[in-house]
């Protein structure tokens, strides 16, 4: 056998050492890829000039004179021997402080407030808070507004328009050729986002305060308000003045504080503004539509009982307002409007606040596993009032006298409550009018889901569509429901709340 010659050799040898090097080159790699794979990575941000400051100081130059200082002087009379100041609006307070008084004891005393605003048009139009330039509660005349100028100069203020609801109001002043501040789209803002604010607050003119826009869509009661919250400090006297983006843009109209908090402020949505302000400059009363009902969230019981996964749940439903009328009932599941999917209930008060009173739109609702379509006349949201006045449909029986005592039913172990019949004994201990029917919820478990819609003394009128006025009745539909969530229709002892709530089996 032939020995392979010495250069050879180390030519195999060579080409071994290189393949044995690529080898154990390789696994390492190998290994580093499938270790970087499987690694957790926190999550990051790549950000442009992160080391570089928000331009401050260039919006507050550019726009600061673009805000405006409001005073609004009214003149209350006051009963004789009446105390002067029983006539303060604790809200109003809030925001601007005691207001200024003349001398004590005649018939009539001067009350002056102030609050800021916001250039919008290069002739005068200046947007503000309603609260701004409401007169005081009590006042015989119309409030005198004065409208200072970054310059010094002042001029008389009339106002064009105002939406008590959304708490808006323009203001015109006769000036021509002023600095004014463009309208940016609120709906675009981001969380996180820097904000300017400029304002008077506590006479101090021209503050300029800066933050982050906080959270979107904060809903602060039942209105339409569904406000930017921000961090940007705000005080009594900011109110009506601008939010700004660092564009200069007007991302909101500063409104509303949390006394109890730090820097926790709110403003009006510029956008919600923008679809208004041909109402407000036409002096038009501002028209928004009105379904009358009550929604809920489809919570996760509420989908167990209906069979639904999408939409708003109908809570309840005001008798003969435009929604009743159509024949939109409790408990449905309205899940479109006019061929627009709905998602949440702010999604549909938006969309049908955002329509004109007597139009006409398209429900798409899901009753009983069945999908209908209703068409609504919408009625006008000024008429809320009056709609309250006349009560809500309470959907409760049969109008005879309850029965007097009962057999309670411990619903402990299933869903985290007891109820019992409307005897004298129940109403008496429960404060309940005696207008009242159903069944009284007598106790509620603390570690239950019951105890998050539900409290002793409140009166079960309906479990599902059905209504219950005695214990029978009720028995017989929680039997009907097979353990599924119990929808109930429940009001306070007086009767002056009512609300459809969703109570799951206890797990």
């Amino acid at each position: 056998m032939d020995r392979p010659s010495r250069p050879a050799l180390k030519h195999a040898l060579g080409l071994s050492a290189f393949a044995a090097a690529c080898l154990a080159g390789g696994m390492a790699l190998s290994h580093h890829w499938v270790a970087s794979a499987q690694e957790p990575r926190a999550v990051s941000v790549d950000v442009k000039n992160a080391d570089s400051l928000p331009p401050i100081a260039q919006v507050a130059q550019a726009l600061n004179p673009t805000v405006v200082a409001i005073t609004n002087t009214s003149y209350v009379r006051q009963r004789a021997g009446g105390d002067p100041f029983n006539n303060q609006d604790p809200f109003f307070n809030f925001f601007f402080g005691p207001r200024q008084r003349g001398p004590q004891g005649g018939q009539e005393e001067r009350e002056i407030s102030s609050g800021s605003g916001v250039v919008i048009s290069p002739d005068g139009e200046i947007l503000t808070n309603n609260h701004v330039i409401a007169g005081a509660q009590g006042s015989d005349d119309k409030p005198q507004i004065e409208v200072k100028l970054s310059d010094g100069r002042t001029f008389k203020g009339t106002i064009l328009g105002r939406d008590k609801e959304l708490d808006i109001a323009l203001v015109k002043i006769d000036a021509s050729h002023l600095p004014f501040a463009k309208l940016g789209d609120s709906d675009k803002a981001k969380v996180g986002e820097w904000v300017v604010a400029i304002g008077n607050p506590l006479g101090l003119e021209h503050t300029v305060t800066q933050g982050i826009i906080s959270a979107k869509g904060r809903r602060l009661d039942a209105g339409l308000g569904a406000y930017l919250q921000t961090d940007a400090a705000i005080n009594r006297g900011n109110s009506g003045g601008p939010l700004l983006n660092l564009k200069g843009e007007v991302l909101g109209i500063n409104t509303l504080i949390r006394a109890d908090g730090q820097n926790i402020g709110f403003a009006v949505p510029i956008s919600e503004v923008t679809r208004i302000l041909k109402y407000l400059r036409s002096g038009q009363p501002v028209s928004r539509g009105y379904l009358g009902i009550q929604l809920t969230q489809l919570s996760g019981p509420f989908q167990d009982a209906l069979g639904a996964t999408k939409g708003v749940v109908v809570s309840t439903v005001e008798h003969g307002a435009p929604a009743d009328k159509a024949g939109v009932q409790r408990l449905d599941v309205i899940t479109g409007v006019d061929g627009q999917a709905v998602t949440t209930p702010d999604e549909l008060v938006s969309y049908i606040a955002g329509r004109r009173a007597g139009e006409t739109v398209k429900l798409e609702v899901l009753r009983d596993g069945k999908t209908k379509t209703l068409t609504v006349k919408l009625g006008d949201r000024r008429d809320m009032s009056n709609q309250d006045s006349q009560g809500q449909d309470d959907d409760s029986g049969p109008s005879d006298a309850a029965p007097q005592g009962g057999q309670a039913l411990n619903l402990d172990k299933s869903y985290g409550f007891s109820v019992g019949d409307l005897s004298q004994a129940n109403r008496y201990q429960f404060g309940i009018q005696d207008g009242v029917q159903g069944v009284v919820v007598t106790s509620v478990a603390p570690r239950s889901d019951a105890a998050n819609v539900l409290a002793p003394g409140w009166v079960v009128t309906s479990v599902g569509r059905a209504p219950v006025s005695d214990m029978s009745q009720f028995n017989a539909q929680v039997k009907k429901a097979g353990g599924r969530a119990l929808l109930l229709f429940i009001q306070s002892p007086r009767g002056d709340q009512k609300v459809t709530v969703a109570v799951p089996r206890r797990r």
